[in-house]
């Protein structure tokens, strides 16, 4: 490993170099959406960032030769730690040239940091929890850039992860519906015959102006009773609530979300979201104050408002009651809110993600004529195998079901 020296990086979201292994490692691939430069740098702020109130990270910078060649981020989460006492940690915003070595010194010292607080394996990647954004590796369906908030990397990666001692931990699909599925008769039927099924519920917009944070609070209260008996599950915290509220309220479209109620009680919420990335892929450096000279806009304003050439969108949240499932209601709000999203001249959607064991939610998502057309992959390790990983040359850990 001659020529490999991993840096602790304490100030990562001032660390110039840290910050642009993502375009040096992905910048020369036409379908990578370039995050804005501001919006990372919060990411990485300790001081501000809601993670960093029940969580900790090390931040990690390889250099082979003086050159940035990888990085990688340690994760403790309390949080977690205190809901599954499972003594697991995690990585993310994970970057590296396709070069073992550097990848396993990475790993290691993120290892060597997670023992030393008395946790045993490794899971990710996640920036920094389940509830935050491009969870995964893309391991299938290079088929064109990713929707909003989902993840892109190089096509080695997954071959990157196994080699340096990580194996499945969980896949994650997304599926995408057409316009021609939902004109197609086959559709129409399909859906008549879950409404005959269903509850009779009433299904409303998520309201703007005064009632737009009352609506949100009360969908990710939804979120946080929904999603309770899931794998990895974590609560959105208050923070994250204000953090999601901002968000939302620069990018949602009311017409593609849903409220259902039943006898006037909140039962079921969905959330789909512009699919911005096709204006944000063209903005290569990440500065928004220099999108208008890429994009032709008078103004950064028109950034958001330029989803109005977007053609797409995505589900980006969506939960039922316990006793409200299996009885077609997440399939209706689906139906719902395609429709919507048709009338407004979009032309595709992306239901994303849902775990690979999520029976339920896979099944919905065929229903409303969805395809599998991407996979994301978690990968996990014991903490002792990527500290002393096995010195025979023979080692190969394998690569299973993996797209190259």
């Amino acid at each position: 490993m001659t020529g490999i020296e991993i840096e602790v990086v304490e100030h990562p979201h001032k660390h110039r170099e840290f910050i642009e292994l993502a375009w040096q490692v992905n910048e020369s691939d036409p379908d990578w959406v370039p995050p804005f430069r501001m919006e990372l740098v919060k990411l990485l702020n300790r001081k501000t960032y809601p993670f960093f109130e029940h969580g900790d990270a090390q931040f990690l910078l390889a250099r082979r030769n003086g050159r940035p060649v990888g990085r990688i981020a340690a994760i403790d989460n309390h949080l977690h730690s205190q809901r599954y006492n499972d003594q697991r940690g995690f990585f993310g915003l994970f970057e590296c040239e396709d070069d073992i070595e550097v990848a396993r010194e990475l790993f290691r010292h993120a290892a060597l940091w997670l023992s030393e607080r008395k946790l045993k394996s490794v899971l990710g990647p996640f920036n920094y929890s389940i509830n935050d954004e491009n969870p995964g590796v893309l391991v299938e369906g290079f088929n064109g850039p990713p929707l909003i908030l989902m993840s892109y990397n190089p096509r080695y990666y997954g071959r990157l992860l196994a080699d340096a001692g990580l194996a499945k931990a969980k896949d994650m699909f997304a599926y995408m519906i057409t316009e021609e599925v939902l004109k197609a008769e086959r559709f129409r039927r399909v859906m008549a015959a879950i409404a005959r099924r269903a509850p009779q519920i009433e299904q409303r917009e998520l309201r703007q102006g005064k009632g737009f944070r009352e609506d949100v609070e009360m969908m990710l209260k939804l979120f946080n009773e929904c999603w309770q008996g899931n794998w990895g599950f974590l609560p959105v915290s208050p923070r994250e609530v204000d953090a999601i509220v901002a968000s939302l309220k620069q990018i949602v479209r009311p017409e593609l979300t849903s409220i259902a109620t039943f006898k006037g009680a909140p039962v079921a919420f969905a959330v789909c979201v512009p699919n911005l990335n096709e204006v944000l892929r063209r903005v290569r450096d990440g500065k928004l104050l220099s999108a208008p000279r890429y994009l032709g806009l008078s103004g950064t304003m028109d950034l958001v408002l330029g989803k109005s050439e977007v053609k797409g969108f995505r589900t980006m949240l969506l939960g039922v009651m316990p006793e409200y499932r299996n009885k077609g209601i997440d399939a209706l709000m689906i139906a719902k809110i395609i429709d919507a999203g048709f009338a407004l001249n979009q032309r595709y959607c992306e239901l994303s993600w849902v775990l690979e064991d999520n029976e339920a939610m896979n099944s919905v998502a065929e229903k409303v004529g969805g395809w599998r057309y991407r996979t994301y992959r978690l990968f996990e390790a014991p903490l002792s195998r990527l500290i002393e990983p096995p010195r025979s040359a023979l080692y190969k850990p394998r690569f299973a079901d993996m797209a190259h």
